[in-house]
């Protein structure tokens, strides 16, 4: 099984968004585990409306900080949000009884979804860390 460990380089800085990102690859990491152990179809479909739904509120989340700190790339960043958005939506059109289903679902997890996270963490999120260490000087809340 394919699993997606946080590490140091995925920090930010900023609690709130920190420990989503953590809930997220936790996540990542169930639906993972649930296709590889063959668990049952609606299980399956359970975690990745959990994913659906908990990548909006992140989402939500982050972008509500972004632009309460006028955040100039804002529009860039909700773009590569959308491009999840449009993946996990073709996921969710898919059968999960019917062949061929999990197969896509694990490998969208294994060669895109965890890709994406990563990359988007450590490269998109961090250049909004970056702008907020240059530019604000109070104390992030730790729940947004």
């Amino acid at each position: 099984m394919l699993r997606f460990d946080w590490d140091d380089s995925l920090a930010l800085g900023i609690t709130a968004l920190d420990d989503q990102h953590r809930t997220w690859i936790e996540r990542l990491n169930n639906l993972s585990e649930a296709i590889e152990s063959n668990q049952e179809d609606q299980h399956i479909s359970k975690t990745l409306k959990f994913l659906v739904g908990y990548s909006e509120f992140h989402f939500a989340a982050e972008e509500k900080l972004m632009a309460a700190h006028n955040y100039p790339l804002l529009e860039q960043h909700k773009q590569e949000h959308k491009k999840y958005r449009d993946a996990l939506a073709d996921l969710l059109l898919l059968q999960i009884g019917q062949a061929d289903a999990l197969r896509k679902i694990s490998d969208s997890v294994k060669n895109f979804q965890i890709a994406w996270l990563t990359n988007h963490i450590r490269k998109v999120d961090r250049k909004f860390a970056d702008f907020l260490d240059e530019n604000v000087a109070v104390d992030m809340p730790d729940s947004l």
